[in-house]
């Protein structure tokens, strides 16, 4: 073989190997990007933790709230009443808290025979609301606290106590009601007291309401 075929034949090698190399090339190259940006299985994208949004009902939501507004408004709550008095009257009774009970005779509150009673779950002195006291006008053993409340007469002056200090207040209304009207009992946009009383007539099924609103301005007056 001479010189020029001996050229031939390791210029047509270096050929071939310059295709074969080529062909590698190009064979690799999209293994090397499919492996690099593949999507990963559903066991290795669990294997990722995504931050996922925490979303509330509507339901939870308004009680969260409510829940919120509530203990606000328990904070801002005013001290129950604990003494009231109606000076021209001559009435000046201490207050205890009573919450209503059940029994074979229904709803109703067991107000104690030497104290008036101030309604639990109604307004209290000095905040927005319906302040429903409550008092026996006789009892077995005679006159009761609120035995001369049936003399009051519109602009008397009502006078109660509680830790906050002192609130006055003057009647503005009297009226007589069935003992099963509880509407007497709801509570208010503003600061009313309603002082309640039996009717003394033998039959103990009425009941004598008295209405009266702060004296202006409408402050505690402190002790």
């Amino acid at each position: 073989m001479d010189q020029w075929e001996r050229r031939r034949v390791a210029l047509l090698l270096a050929m071939v190997l310059l295709v074969t190399a080529c062909v590698r090339v190009e064979i690799q190259r999209p293994r090397a990007v499919e492996s690099e940006f593949a999507v990963p299985t559903p066991v290795q994208r669990a294997t990722l933790p995504t931050p996922q949004a925490k979303s509330t009902s509507p339901l939870r939501r308004a009680a969260a709230e409510g829940g919120a507004a509530s203990r606000s408004l328990f904070r801002l709550r005013m001290p129950p009443a604990t003494a009231v008095a109606i000076t021209r009257l001559g009435i000046d009774v201490p207050v205890v808290e009573v919450v209503s009970v059940r029994d074979e005779h229904g709803w109703h509150w067991p107000v104690p025979r030497d104290a008036a009673a101030h309604l639990v779950g109604t307004a209290n002195p000095g905040e927005p609301g319906n302040i429903a006291i409550t008092g026996h006008v006789d009892t077995e053993q005679g006159p009761g606290v609120f035995w001369r409340l049936l003399e009051v007469k519109p602009g008397d002056e009502v006078t109660v106590w509680s830790a906050a200090g002192t609130f006055v207040y003057r009647v503005t209304e009297i009226q007589v009601v069935p003992e099963d009207d509880r509407s007497v009992l709801r509570q208010t946009g503003y600061e009313l007291l309603t002082l309640v009383t039996c009717v003394p007539d033998g039959r103990y099924d009425r009941r004598l309401v008295v209405r009266a609103e702060p004296v202006r301005p409408a402050m505690a007056q402190q002790q």
